[in-house]
């Protein structure tokens, strides 16, 4: 009779021959502390990251390098808030950082920067030309309530359903429109990097 073999025992079987590969190894390591370098920076700006990666020989420092250039570049990304604004600075020390072409980088950073504002600027305007076309239905239907209750009450359109639909495709569709623009910036930083 012969032996059944289980699915571990003929996986082992196959990868007997296999052994880790320790370059590779050491290169996601390696990338991963980049990437938490870029963490670093981002809650401590001051975070001197040219003089941290240069405490690496040459082949880390290009693995980490990498990292640490994938978490920033993540990080351009529409704001929610004026304050993430501010983050941009933060990326854009960073960048320089590790930049091939400097002034390149800056520029294109500045670009982002107006642009980003700019969408804020669009989104707020956006959010108060829609309040102020539903302000008159919402005014008509307080004094329809009023009629038939006889309580007065004041409505505000962020709890109109009609509103709120017509916001987010409003929104989806500014967002749309800036998300490619990042994306575009993003390859071309990418270059200079």
């Amino acid at each position: 009779m012969s032996e059944i073999k289980s699915a571990l025992e003929l996986a082992l079987e196959r990868t007997a021959d296999v052994k880790g590969d320790k370059s590779l190894i050491e290169a996601h390591e390696t990338k991963r502390l980049g990437m938490k370098l870029a963490g670093t920076l981002l809650d401590k700006p001051d975070t001197n990251t040219k003089a941290e990666l240069n405490k690496l020989d040459r082949k880390k420092r290009e693995w980490a390098r990498e990292g640490f250039i994938s978490v920033l570049i993540s990080h351009v990304s529409l704001p929610t808030q004026e304050a993430d604004l501010q983050r941009l600075r933060t990326i854009t020390k960073g960048f320089e950082a590790v930049a091939r072409d400097r002034s390149a980088v800056v520029t294109v950073m500045e670009q982002v920067e107006q642009l980003l504002q700019q969408y804020l600027d669009n989104k707020t305007q956006l959010v108060e030309s829609l309040r102020q076309q539903f302000e008159p239905r919402l005014r008509q239907q307080e004094q329809e309530i009023a009629q038939q209750t006889g309580t007065r009450v004041k409505l505000d359109a962020a709890s109109d359903p009609e509103f709120a639909k017509t916001l987010s495709q409003n929104m989806q569709r500014l967002q749309s429109q800036y998300s490619q623009v990042i994306e575009q910036a993003r390859d071309q930083l990418k270059s200079y990097l």
